[in-house]
């Protein structure tokens, strides 16, 4: 499809290259790969860190755990559309919005939030944030049961503090998770369209017209398969380099069963 004027109805002709030239020169398709990588930069930068902290936190928490684990979970059983659907009665930018709401009881000016260009980005990314912490926290919980107890009770006789066992004995543990993860959530990252089109569908002013919204567009709204499959394969070009590189660093680790207890 990448190499043909593909057409739903009727034959479809080869035009070689031609699609990979029109996206190659298309000012459009990198305006909205720029967004990706800005989409992308955010969302881990938010996103990704908060699971690992959470899942220490808990970890320490010494009465309860099950219960602060179901609540913490409970987002990721929510339906997505749910989901998009109550963030968008949150930024609401009049004065029913619930945050709104909240400024101004606060005694702020209300915000545009979506409607505005420099929040949208921001706002379509919390989002899938609030509903991904959950099953992230408890897959480095599973982790860290994997840490032998030992390497604790050495900690503490050394006179190690609370960081300083995060530092040399968390971390050091949970780095191939941790790489694993960041892939995993990385290729995510570039396929939240689904977020964007029901909260901004690009907007505002294209502000958040990402890559992935952008071929959803060439295909299903201007039925322009070829170029959209072009630029799917471009994309996912992208995204198994940065994996191949990700795996070579993994190639050399070693991995290790958790304890059932």
């Amino acid at each position: 499809m990448a190499f043909q004027d593909y057409r739903i109805v009727g034959d479809s002709s080869f035009i070689g290259f031609q699609n990979f030239a029109d996206v190659i020169f298309d000012p459009v398709w990198w305006s909205s790969l720029g967004k990706t990588l800005i989409y992308m930069a955010l969302s881990l930068a938010i996103g990704f860190c908060p699971p690992i902290i959470l899942a220490i936190l808990l970890q320490e928490v010494s009465h309860g755990k099950i219960f602060y684990r179901i609540i913490y979970y409970l987002p990721a059983v929510i339906s997505g559309v749910i989901v998009i659907y109550l963030w968008k009665l949150l930024y609401d930018p009049s004065d029913a919005g619930g945050l709104n709401q909240i400024l101004m009881a606060l005694g702020l000016e209300k915000s545009r939030w979506i409607q505005d260009e420099n929040l949208a980005m921001i706002c379509c990314i919390l989002p899938s944030v609030w509903a991904g912490v959950g099953p992230g926290c408890l897959i480095y919980l599973a982790a860290l049961k994997g840490i032998p107890n030992e390497n604790y009770e050495a900690a503490d006789i050394d006179g190690a503090s609370f960081f300083h066992k995060i530092r040399y004995i968390v971390l050091p543990n949970l780095k191939a998770l941790i790489i694993i993860q960041f892939i995993a959530a990385f290729i995510a990252s570039s396929q939240q369209s689904g977020f964007i089109l029901v909260m901004t569908f690009g907007g505002p002013n294209e502000a958040t017209r990402v890559a992935d919204l952008l071929i959803f567009e060439k295909a299903y709204l201007y039925l322009k398969f070829g170029v959209a499959t072009t630029m799917a394969w471009m994309l996912g070009m992208m995204m198994m380099g940065f994996t191949v590189m990700q795996l070579k660093r993994l190639s050399n680790m070693e991995f290790k069963t958790a304890s059932a207890d």
